[in-house]
């Protein structure tokens, strides 16, 4: 900024610029004692002319412009895992180190275990995370993680044979009888049916676990009659309650073993039961209430107070509840017998293959992929 100039400096200035400086008052020669010629007088000296600085006003110092700093480039940020919890519906689950069968098997887990699936496509193997490892496992082996598993045992069949091993022929001696199975879930086929597999716990009368996996499976066909039992029962109210339904042969040698009477438990060594057919079920009521009906023994009481020609030692509430449960199964395609008021056959038995096939060895799958 240029400095400031005092007024009275600028006002001087201003009147020599214009001619406006005080003039001489002349003399008169008579009041003057000096001759004529006088000395001359000595001309003023002009006082020289203060000047005007104008100091410019400097410029301001351009700050220097900082050149822009680069910002480094961010590393691209992987793309997080996207992880889905899926399950085994096998026994054992290989986990495998690459797609391929022919791999190295890294570890091998559990029915129903969980695995992390981070790769799910169309192909024959899915990607999974397993300890922090990208390995692979056959994806037909699992299933979601919240879906629910069944069990279902895909048709078959086999030539009829007698006590002595020599097939069986139909009518036209050239015809071989044919036995088949293909077992279902129960609750596929009956939703509203209660399940406890008394032989799945170890509250039955062996005192042990006989069943590791308790999967309800019956014959197609005989559980479609039991729908149709279940849904004339609903419509008064009542829910079935199963006790068995299929059962190994080889668990009916140690049911055998231990009662020793054929009455209550069929002699595996030289007959079958029902139930190794997959064709009969054991079972009781529940009422509208959510309780168990009144039935004249606990279930599996081997005493002859469970024979029906028994009835007269029953409550009349216990023999009216008999004799209700009884006439629904009888019209919906089953048979009784007499030594167990809780047992019913499909009527069809004799066309179903006796089974020995250990229920954690029944294949599991989803309900939609079996259809329902």
């Amino acid at each position: 900024m240029a400095k400031r100039i005092p007024l009275t400096l600028f006002m001087l200035a201003f009147a020599m610029v214009f001619g406006c400086a005080p003039k001489h008052t002349e003399t008169n020669a008579a009041d003057t004692a000096e001759p004529a010629s006088a000395a001359p007088t000595e001309e003023a000296t002009e006082q020289p002319e203060d000047e005007l600085v104008v100091i410019d006003t400097p410029a301001p110092t351009e700050v220097p412009t900082e050149e822009p700093t680069e910002e480094p480039t961010a590393e691209p940020t992987a793309t997080p895992l996207v992880i889905s919890m899926y399950k085994s519906r096998v026994n054992k689950l290989k986990i495998l180190s690459a797609p391929d069968a022919d791999s190295e098997v890294v570890a091998k887990v559990g029915f129903e275990d969980n695995v992390q699936v981070v790769g799910m496509d169309d192909s024959e193997y899915a990607m999974l995370l397993y300890n922090d490892e990208v390995c692979y496992c056959k994806a037909s082996n699992i299933v979601p993680a919240d879906e629910k598993l069944y069990g279902y045992l895909p048709f078959r069949s086999e030539n009829k044979k007698d006590s002595k091993g020599n097939v069986v022929y139909e009518e036209d001696g050239v015809t071989p009888v044919k036995l088949t199975a293909e077992l279902i879930d129960v609750r596929l086929v009956v939703p509203n049916i209660e399940i406890y597999q008394i032989f799945g716990t170890d509250k039955n009368f062996t005192g042990r676990v006989l069943y590791d996996r308790p999967v309800p499976v019956m014959q197609k066909a005989t559980a479609q009659k039991l729908a149709v039992a279940a849904r004339k029962f609903a419509e008064d109210g009542y829910t079935i309650k199963l006790y068995d339904c299929y059962r190994p042969k080889s668990v009916q040698f140690i049911l055998y073993d231990i009662v020793q009477n054929s009455a209550y438990i069929a002699n595996p060594y030289n007959s079958a039961s029902n139930h190794n057919r997959a064709a009969a079920i054991d079972m009781t009521l529940i009422g509208p209430d959510g309780v168990e009906l009144d039935f004249p023994t606990p279930m599996h009481t081997f005493t002859k107070r469970v024979y029906r020609a028994s009835s007269d030692t029953w409550t009349e509430e216990q023999r009216k509840n008999v004799d209700y449960m009884t006439s629904v199964m009888l019209d919906s395609g089953f048979k009784l017998i007499n030594t167990e008021w809780w047992h019913f056959s499909d009527t069809d038995y004799e066309s179903f293959m006796v089974l020995d096939i250990d229920m954690k060895d029944i294949p599991m799958n989803t309900a939609s992929h079996l259809g329902y």
